[in-house]
C-alpha cells in the first residue's frame, strides 16, 4: 500500500516539476534573448549643416538656376548719391525717403557706403527706386535677367532685375532691400539670413 501511494505522489508531482523545468527554461532564454538584443542607439542630434548643405552652391534644374545664400549685402550702386543734410533732411529726395523708411524700422539713418561707385555694369540706375541683384563675374550672362529674390524667414518674395556684378552672389540693392522689408543701409545693413535667388535658366 506504501509503495502504491509513493508511486502515485510521484506521478502527481512529476508533471508539476516537468512544468518548473519548463517555465525556469523559458524564463532564462527570454532573459538571455534581453541580453543578446542591444539597446536602441539615441537619436542623432539634428545636424545644421545638413539644412544649409545647398547655401552657396548655384545649380540649374529644368528652366531655373538658383541659390541659397547664408547673408545678404545692401548695394547703393548705380547714380551720384546727394547726403549733404540740412534741417528739413537730406537735400536729395530719395536719401531722403530712404531715411524715412530707416527711421521707421528703427535702423540707422546716417549714410555711408566706402565701396559705392556712381554706376553698375548696365549703366546708371537708381537704386533707391530700382530693385536689382549682384551677382558674380562669372555668371555674366545673368545681365538683364529678371529674379525671383524670397526671405526664406519671411516668405516675403520680390522680382528683381539682374543689373550689377560683384563678387559674389548675396547682394541687391537699396531699393530691393527696402521691399523686402529689411535693413536698406550698405554700411551696417547686412542681412545675416537666408535669402534664395532663382533666375531663368
Amino acid at each position: 500500500m506504501k509503495h502504491f501511494i509513493f508511486l502515485t505522489t510521484a506521478m502527481l508531482l512529476a508533471p508539476l516539476a516537468h512544468a518548473a523545468d519548463l517555465n525556469a527554461i523559458r524564463l532564462s532564454d527570454i532573459k538571455a534573448m534581453e541580453m543578446a538584443v542591444p539597446a536602441p542607439a539615441p537619436a542623432p542630434a539634428p545636424d545644421k549643416a545638413s539644412q544649409t548643405a545647398l547655401d552657396g552652391h548655384y545649380f540649374c534644374y529644368g528652366s531655373s538656376c538658383a541659390i541659397t545664400t547664408g547673408a545678404t549685402n545692401v548695394c547703393s550702386d548705380g547714380m551720384r548719391i546727394v547726403t549733404q543734410a540740412n534741417r528739413s533732411g537730406y537735400t536729395d529726395s530719395d536719401l531722403s525717403g530712404w531715411a524715412v523708411y530707416q527711421r521707421g524700422m528703427g535702423n540707422s539713418t546716417r549714410w555711408s557706403d566706402p565701396s559705392h561707385q556712381n554706376t553698375t555694369a548696365t549703366g546708371r540706375v537708381n537704386p533707391f527706386q530700382t530693385a536689382y541683384v549682384v551677382v558674380p563675374r562669372n555668371h555674366r550672362e545673368l545681365l538683364h535677367t529678371i529674379a525671383t529674390v524670397c526671405v526664406l524667414d519671411t516668405g516675403k518674395c520680390i522680382k528683381a532685375e539682374v543689373l550689377e556684378i560683384g563678387p559674389a552672389f548675396g547682394e541687391i540693392s537699396v531699393g530691393a532691400m527696402m521691399q523686402l522689408g529689411l535693413n536698406a543701409h550698405p554700411a551696417n545693413g547686412r542681412y545675416e539670413g537666408r535669402i534664395s535667388y532663382t533666375f531663368p535658366n
